[in-house]
């Protein structure tokens, strides 16, 4: 049987897209409150499809001692100092802290220690991740390109001034400019783009790690 619709039905049809644009509404809302801390545009984020398993693991262990996604750069930083560079962050989180809890802190875990010490420092513990980051990239880059570019014969190199810089060397740049506050270089062609990582990374400056 054929439908009419009257001027009634069409009430109905505006009533009920009313009550659907409501729902749509709430459950945003809802999945909004819900949701998990959103990470800032610049934040580290460790993501290897290779490796994920280890990663949703370990994840999974550090947010049971109540560390997130915003912790991530410092925890980064704090793996990556020599033991002389950590006795000296504990020194000044210590400052920072006082001695008033030294009866506490007898039972405190390494977990909720590890959590105290990323939020009294934090400024200092992203300095040394952010150079970690960027450190395993640069190198990481550097790495894959020596090998390729040590067999070349200078009619090859020749070549690469023929051919713009490749995405992965303006991003290793772009990063490197960025992390040591340097002006964006010159890179006309690939090979005077990997001429500057190769200088740049040679200058044992670029090594240290900050104090």
């Amino acid at each position: 049987m054929e439908q009419k619709f009257t001027h009634a039905s069409g009430n109905d049809l505006e009533q009920l897209a009313s009550q659907l644009d409501r729902t749509l509404t709430l459950l945003a809302n809802t999945e909004a409150r819900l949701a998990g801390p959103i990470i800032t545009p610049g934040e580290t984020r460790f993501r290897d499809p290779h490796d994920v398993h280890h990663q949703i693991t370990l994840g999974a262990v550090l947010c049971a001692y109540k560390l997130n996604a915003h912790h991530a750069r410092a925890i980064d930083g704090l793996l990556s100092m020599t033991v002389e560079q950590m006795k000296a962050i504990l020194e000044e989180a210590s400052s920072i802290e006082g001695d008033d809890d030294d009866d506490e802190d007898e039972d405190e875990t390494m977990g909720t220690v590890l959590l105290k010490l990323v939020e009294l420092v934090p400024g200092r513990l992203d300095e040394f991740g952010r150079y970690a980051e960027w450190r395993r990239g640069f190198d990481a880059y550097m790495d894959r390109t020596r090998p390729y570019l040590e067999d070349m014969t200078a009619e090859d190199l020749e070549k690469l001034e023929t051919r713009p810089p490749s995405q992965n060397q303006m991003r290793q740049i772009r990063v490197t400019c960025a992390y040591h506050r340097i002006p964006f270089p010159a890179v006309p062609n690939r090979r005077t783009a990997f001429e500057w990582l190769r200088d740049f990374g040679a200058n044992t400056r670029y090594r240290e790690l900050p104090r």
